[in-house]
């Protein structure tokens, strides 16, 4: 049987906006531990988007929105960069004002 080596894709960058880090800081540990698990996921970017529950934001360009229980995490990808920017990470109910 030969093997393929399949091209590693480079991984993204992810930062967190200020007011995500506070955001995060102060969460429970358990929805804390999920919560980074999954902005973590996002250094795979664009494979991660497969596992993840993501859907692009309407009217807002390369701008996502990442389900994790009851919170929404509110990122923007820049691709020529390799970046990835958080920049809300909130309840459901008050992510999309």
């Amino acid at each position: 049987m030969q093997h393929w080596k399949i091209s590693n894709v480079p991984k993204y960058s992810v930062f967190l906006h200020k007011k995500a880090l506070k955001s995060l800081q102060s969460l429970q540990e358990e929805v804390k531990t999920r919560i980074k698990y999954a902005i973590e996921s996002l250094t795979e970017y664009p494979l991660s988007l497969r596992e993840l529950d993501v859907q692009k934001m309407e009217g807002l360009e390369r701008t996502f929105r990442l389900r994790v229980g009851g919170y929404r995490v509110i990122f923007s990808v820049v691709k020529n960069e390799r970046a990835v920017f958080v920049t809300k990470i909130e309840k459901r109910e008050s992510a999309y004002e």
